[in-house]
């Protein structure tokens, strides 16, 4: 047997490099870092492979049933076509109204009535605050109506009667308006008395009431209808006392006469003030016919003057 023979070094090398590739060939511990695909599974989800797409984040977003705002964010047009006052739907507005002005519903500017306070007159858009009644006129301020020139409130304040017209219902008593006495005489129709500050007295809740007595007496003097002096008055005023007011009365119907007036009559017992029908002549008897006052009617002496008669002395 021939002596074994050592392998040589040339070998050796090849074996070992053979055993160095085979072992490279083989499975490594090591992770790629190169770029690898989603997994089929994965991307059917929808998942984020952590790269910035349009599957980042948005597959939530639509989940929710919301659109993911875009960046910056929708612009808003606002909507005041055919508008000029109110939202404009974007936080802002689409205009502002005037002074005396609202905005309506419909974002149109319109005018509001400036009737506070107001009885009468504009309301300040073109519509009025209240009519006064016929012959009276708005005051200025718009809070009262007055009876022009020539007219006063009739007793229930509810219009104006014309002076020297009719009576209309007003009977010789009258009633009050403010200071003012209006009564019916029966041949001058209405007629007022101006009673002075606080001097028209109220009888009752209707107005009814007239002048206060003030230095009038139950002998009463004469005067025109209004209270005027005149040579010969045709109305005499009285003091009712108990009342504390005046009473009118109209000569020519307290008389029966159309020649009838007021005047006084002197004698030496004193001196009386009332209806004559004529000088040194006044209604008696049952008749309430006239007759003479002196048992001579030659005698009666009147002074046209003065109103006053007497007779013989």
């Amino acid at each position: 047997m021939h002596p074994r023979q050592r392998p040589s070094l040339s070998r050796f090398a090849f074996l070992f490099l053979v055993a160095t590739m085979a072992l490279g060939c083989g499975p490594s511990d090591e992770v790629d870092e190169g770029p690898l695909s989603s997994p089929p599974a994965a991307r059917d989800a929808g998942v984020s492979d952590g790269g910035s797409g349009p599957g980042d984040g948005g597959n939530v977003a639509r989940d929710a049933g919301t659109t993911p705002p875009r960046d910056g964010g929708p612009s808003c047009t606002p909507g005041c076509a055919g508008k000029s006052c109110g939202p404009d739907g974007c936080g802002g507005n689409c205009g502002t109204c005037r002074s005396g002005t609202t905005c309506s519903a419909t974002g149109t500017c319109v005018c509001v009535p400036q009737c506070d306070g107001r009885t009468c007159g504009s309301d300040g858009c073109g519509g009025t605050c209240g009519t006064c009644p016929s012959n009276a006129t708005c005051s200025a301020a718009g809070d009262s109506c007055a009876c022009a020139p020539g007219y006063v409130p009739n007793q229930a304040h509810t219009g104006c009667v014309r002076v020297g017209g009719a009576c209309q219902g007003i009977n010789q008593y009258g009633y009050c308006s403010g200071d003012t006495w209006v009564r019916c005489d029966a041949q001058e129709g209405i007629v007022t008395m101006e009673c002075g500050p606080g001097r028209c007295k109220r009888l009752d809740a209707a107005g009814s009431g007239a002048c206060t007595c003030g230095s009038v007496d139950a002998n009463g003097v004469c005067a025109t209808a209004s209270g005027a002096s005149a040579a010969t008055p045709r109305v005499h005023f009285t003091c009712a006392t108990s009342a504390g007011v005046l009473i009118a009365s109209n000569c020519t119907v307290e008389t029966g006469s159309s020649a009838g007036f007021c005047s006084t009559f002197v004698t030496a017992f004193g001196h009386q003030t009332t209806c004559f029908c004529a000088p040194c002549s006044w209604p008696s008897g049952r008749d309430n016919q006239c007759g003479s006052l002196c048992s001579n009617a030659g005698q009666c002496q009147y002074s046209a003057s003065g109103n006053f008669h007497t007779c013989g002395f």
